[in-house]
């Protein structure tokens, strides 16, 4: 009996062994198929085979879709073993419009500089969605598919509120989507059609396929790209740095300014003041020790104390060296904020001309006899309100660090690919030379170009009120770069430099014949407020944060001061689109 039960033993290991192999397989082989194709319903599989033995199609099927999984046709092998996106059949229109698009796309600038636009292009099919289709929810992770719009208008939401303004309206040759197949994420935002849209789709399969090639670097567009969005997002209102204010406001309460620390002065002053105490510390330390003084740590060295008594001297010098610090560090100090209030008043004069301009001409524009505007008259409107915005934008971006990037080519491409901008003004802008002084002096001759022209056609009627507008927004943004030129000369900034520095630098040494251990935390709170004084002045000096002096956000946020521009480029043509009263304006 053993015997027999010696020689099944193997037999029954072996079989085990063999079973669960097949248990192992077929969970594995369920999980795939489980975590491929899940979806609410019930699913069952169809496998097709048609005439054409090189097609094979893979369904899922439930309740309420047909949804094709995997068909051969979709792709063929390129030389590198690489599937290759088969090109559906597009009219010649359709085609130059995908390829034109793409070609002026920042994103597949790479793929164009390879040779492979037309197999890019001919990838796309055709879609469309009906008012009121979501397209993209906030979060989704399964919608694997980028669009090119070719008509309709898009809303985007994000967090459940809608972004206003152009930047939150996508509309032909924009491009949705893209950013979720780049950087592998989940939706970001919301995206509805806000009317009847048709757009071309590309998959997620044919887009990596596109952004793996020997000639892209994924890795640096997806920098570029997230650097361009990063300012865009600032300027829509996406991201805002003091909560939608252009500067950090305060609550005049006690108890809440203590309470502060990110974007104050302390942040930006404790390593100096620490540097400073650990300073006198090792000097206290070095007295007691070496010297062997008689008084107890607490108490107020002996002035008799030969060492005490050879700091006396010292002592009288820095006091003589803190009037003259205090006094012309105050004085640096009030210079820097009214250059910095100077600059403020200035970014508010300019949002104040182009107001002035949209009131003037939505006000003397040409209406019917009903008092409302005539077709031209709201184009005018459109594009004078459209070209604002730009010259704004671009205005901030020549002065703004931060925002430089916007005027570059790569840059005003990613807004062309938002809807920020239309072709036309994205082909004019880039074909002009770098030396015609920047695009926000093209923009602001846009502007003048169209209201004269609207003068000879009777659009706006012939005065210089307009033109003095225009010829008084010139003057003031210009001034802009004069304050920054000529805020403080070298030698100023580096005689105050040096006069705080040698004042601090001497404090550990002179305040130990009068106070002792004690001068450890009176160094430290003069360090504080002198050093923090000086800070707060350079910070002051450099309004637009372009020296990148102090890590966290103290001046002012550009995005604000454009957000409400491009606000105002709109508020006027629809205040004065109905008017209470009959009008005699003349065509």
């Amino acid at each position: 009996m053993a015997k027999k039960d010696a020689i099944r033993l193997p037999t029954i290991i072996a079989r085990s062994i063999i079973i669960l192999f097949f248990v192992i397989c077929c969970t594995y082989t369920s999980t795939c198929f489980a975590d491929a194709f899940q979806s609410s319903g019930s699913i069952r599989f169809s496998s097709l085979v048609d005439r054409n033995p090189s097609r094979t199609i893979i369904r899922a099927i439930n309740s309420s879709s047909s949804t094709t999984l995997f068909s051969s046709r979709n792709f063929d092998l390129d030389s590198n073993d690489r599937a290759q996106p088969t090109r559906i059949e597009r009219t010649e229109d359709e085609r130059a419009y995908i390829e034109s698009v793409l070609r002026t796309n920042v994103l597949f600038q790479d793929v164009v500089r390879q040779g492979s636009l037309i197999d890019l292009a001919s990838a796309f099919d055709r879609v469309e969605y009906k008012k009121g289709d979501t397209i993209f929810s906030q979060g989704d992770t399964d919608k694997d598919y980028m669009l090119i719009l070719e008509e309709g208008e898009c809303s985007i939401t994000i967090d459940g509120e809608e972004i206003p303004g152009i930047y939150g309206t996508m509309r032909p040759p924009a491009m949705v989507g893209e950013l979720a197949l780049l950087m592998d994420k989940d939706r970001a935002a919301t995206v509805i059609a806000k009317t009847n849209v048709v757009a071309f789709r590309l998959d997620r399969a044919s887009f990596k396929y596109f952004m793996t090639g020997p000639l892209v670097k994924a890795e640096d567009i997806k920098t570029e790209i997230r650097n361009i969005d990063h300012v865009i997002d600032q300027i829509s209102g996406v991201k805002k740095r003091y909560g939608g204010d252009i500067i950090r406001q305060f609550k005049p309460s006690r108890r809440w300014l203590w309470g502060r620390w990110h974007g104050t002065i302390l942040q930006q002053a404790w390593k100096a003041a620490a540097t400073s105490m650990l300073v006198s510390t090792c000097f206290v330390a070095a007295i007691r020790f070496f010297c062997r003084p008689s008084w107890a740590p607490g108490q107020i060295p002996d002035p008799n104390f030969p060492i005490v008594s050879r700091l006396v001297p010292l002592a009288k010098l820095w006091h003589y060296l803190m009037s003259i610090t205090t006094f012309i560090l105050t004085f640096f100090l009030s210079q820097a904020y009214t250059l910095w209030r100077n600059m403020y008043d200035t970014t508010r004069k300019i949002q104040g001309r182009i107001n002035d301009i949209g009131l003037l001409v939505a006000s003397t524009v040409e209406r019917d006899d009903q008092g409302k505007y005539t077709k031209r008259g709201e184009n005018l409107l459109d594009d004078i309100g459209n070209y604002s915005r730009l010259f704004h934008l671009f205005c901030w971006a020549k002065y703004s660090k931060k925002f430089q990037v916007l005027s570059t080519s790569r840059g005003m491409s990613r807004m062309l690919s938002r809807g920020i901008m239309s072709r036309t003004e994205y082909n004019t802008l880039t074909s002009l030379s770098s030396s015609n002084g920047g695009p926000h002096n093209a923009c602001l001759t846009w502007i003048l170009v169209k209201c004269l022209t609207a003068m000879k056609d009777n659009t706006l009627p012939n005065d210089h009120a307009l033109r003095d507008l225009l010829f008084h927004l010139r003057g003031t943004f210009a001034g802009i770069g004069d304050q920054l030129d000529g805020r403080i000369p070298l030698a100023y900034a580096h005689f105050v430099q040096v006069l705080v520095d040698s004042f601090l630098l001497i404090a550990p040494f002179a305040l130990y014949s009068e106070l002792g251990i004690w001068s450890i935390p009176a160094v430290g709170l003069l360090t504080l407020f002198y050093a923090g004084l000086l800070d707060l002045a350079k910070i002051l000096l450099d309004p637009l944060d372009n020296d990148e002096f102090y890590d966290a956000p103290v001046n002012f946020d550009i995005g604000v001061l454009i957000r409400e521009s491009n606000a105002g480029s709109t508020r006027w043509k629809y205040s004065a689109e109905m008017l209470p009263f009959s009008t005699n304006f003349e065509s």
